[in-house]
């Protein structure tokens, strides 16, 4: 199953990724709480990407540029980290509304942000690491040579196991409602008892490069046709002309563009995050509680796990 996951042709990848955007939110039931973390994250990432291109736009105008600078310290240093804070609260939220699915019960996103509550210290903790991870991950070096290459692969690694342990840490941390320090060694077994046909879930973040691959042409090319739509309102509006390599263009097109293809990363980002969250707290119920997962779910749950798009994932009665 790994083996397919990391080898296989785009077109499969294709088909699994939209089994899981199609699935995910069916299979932990029909609670409609479980997708209201991800709106509070869409929302948040929406807001913040206004804040920024607000600050920007001071700098492009010429107007209010203190104020611009201001908010953008803020934004960096002090909404940024926030952030990280907030989604992995929201993150908890969505594990433990769905654990509580396909075990059987039905509970709001209040009752589960109580539970979460408790979880304060641990929860700020992984925040904390996730954020250092983004660090380390923004220092890979673009110089050639074989320094560069052994830094930029430790990079990565540390990246991609991170992603990992980070995912299977938050379902455990938020079912068992123990200490990081208590979860580790659950953590370091939990691999060697995974059952050979659940093994495609290390391959899950494929996802959100799928999704990557076929948007960033997309993004490309609404950035060209955005400087297009500016070197023909040049003459009309001379104030926001710009010139770069000999062409001259108004920013304000593709500054929108940009604005509006940011907005829209940021709410696919969170609905990929979501996706691995609800993924791997239905993996963590079915290797550490299945005798907890509702009778009627179990079958589902398993075609689900396997990414077996043969078989359609459907809620409890319908």
């Amino acid at each position: 199953m790994y083996e397919r996951l990391t080898h296989m042709s785009f077109t499969n990848r294709m088909q699994d990724t939209r089994f899981l955007l199609q699935n995910t939110f069916k299979v932990a039931g029909a609670n409609r709480d479980i997708a209201k973390p991800t709106v509070h994250m869409a929302a948040l990432s929406a807001a913040l990407t206004t804040l920024l291109f607000i600050s920007v736009l001071s700098f492009f105008t010429g107007r209010a540029i203190g104020a611009g600078v201001i908010l953008l310290l803020v934004f960096l240093f002090i909404l940024t980290p926030m952030k990280f804070f907030y989604y992995i609260r929201q993150k908890a939220n969505q594990s433990w509304l769905a654990y509580n699915a396909i075990t059987g019960h039905s509970i709001g996103l209040g009752d589960a942000h109580k539970h979460t509550g408790g979880l304060r210290t641990s929860l700020r903790q992984i925040a904390a690491v996730e954020i250092l991870v983004k660090i380390l991950g923004s220092q890979r070096e673009s110089r050639g040579g074989i320094r560069s290459v052994l830094i930029n692969l430790l990079i990565s690694g540390l990246t991609e196991v991170w992603d990992l342990a980070s995912h299977y840490m938050l379902p455990a941390l938020v079912v068992e409602k123990q200490t990081i320090r208590k979860l580790i060694p659950q953590m370091k077994s939990l691999q060697s008892n995974v059952p050979a046909t659940l093994m495609g879930v290390f391959g899950i973040d494929f996802v959100g490069n799928v999704i990557n691959m076929i948007l960033l042409p997309v993004y490309v090319a609404a950035l060209i046709i955005g400087v297009g739509i500016g070197s023909l309102l040049a003459s009309t509006m001379p104030a926001t002309v710009w010139t770069l390599g000999g062409l001259s263009f108004s920013w304000v097109p593709p500054f929108i563009i940009l604005y509006t293809i940011l907005i829209f990363g940021g709410i696919v980002g969170t609905i990929i995050a979501s996706v691995k969250v609800i993924y791997f707290t239905l993996f963590y119920a079915a290797i550490t509680h299945p005798d907890d997962i509702a009778a009627e779910m179990k079958e589902e749950l398993t075609h689900y796990l396997q990414l077996d798009a043969t078989i359609p994932v459907v809620r409890p009665g319908e």
